[in-house]
């Protein structure tokens, strides 16, 4: 599955949970570019968030977690996840993974870096993501 075919399917995927149409493109901190944000029709306190995380070469991410979870393709490259509740395990391109709502997790990269779609419903005005000590 290339680029194109992720980013249509986590759209195809939003749209089949209601999404209200609205968000727009843009930058974000940390290699996440947001690529789209909508309102979910049937629970008005929700959003779907679709973004782009591009990630540099040898680069170790601090541990964190996201409190409504993340679904997540990666695209190009390697990650290394080491999660709360399982063993570091390392993903290529072409691999897709759940993160569970509340599971703290820390993602490093290959040589070569890595880019990633991620999708998530959050709680409007709450935070995608939440460092952990």
């Amino acid at each position: 599955m290339n680029r194109v075919q992720a980013t249509i399917l986590l759209g195809l995927l939003a749209t089949g949970l209601g999404v209200a149409s609205g968000g727009q493109p843009g930058a974000g901190a940390g290699g996440f570019s947001e690529l789209y944000r909508a309102e979910v029709d049937a629970a008005k306190d929700l959003e779907v968030v679709m973004g782009l995380i591009e990630r540099p070469a040898g680069s170790v991410g601090a541990r964190h977690y996201h409190p409504a979870g993340e679904f997540g393709f990666i695209l190009k490259g390697t990650l290394t996840i080491e999660t709360e509740k399982t063993p570091q395990a390392t993903l290529k391109a072409g691999d897709s993974f759940y993160q569970p709502p509340g599971e703290w997790h820390a993602v490093g990269t290959g040589s070569e870096g890595a880019e990633t779609v991620v999708f998530r419903v959050v709680k409007k005005g709450r935070a995608m993501v939440v460092g952990v000590d």
